[in-house]
């Protein structure tokens, strides 16, 4: 689960695509590449909370770092969402 933040406490402009979105994840002061997958939820906005699949590049590099609960943030030039990990597979 994540939210992301609204745009007056430098959260996106604007929602994203319908389909998939690509951004950083940082976990740990590290950054990967992921893409969260918005078919089944649509665009996301600012301010909106929401819970969706994430895939990474390179999963065999960040998967040590993920672990339930642990908290992450999306990246694009700014921190523009918070969240906890809440499953892996």
């Amino acid at each position: 689960m994540f939210k992301f933040f609204p745009t007056a406490l430098g959260g996106r402009q604007g929602p994203t695509s319908a389909d998939r979105y690509a951004c950083i994840f940082e976990v740990d002061n590290e950054y990967f590449d992921c893409r969260l997958l918005l078919d089944d939820v649509g665009p996301i906005w600012p301010g909106s909370h929401a819970r969706v699949p994430i895939k990474f590049l390179f999963s065999e590099l960040i998967m040590p770092n993920l672990s339930i609960g642990k908290e992450f943030y999306l990246k694009e030039i700014r921190r523009i969402g918070r969240g906890v990990i809440q499953a892996l597979s």
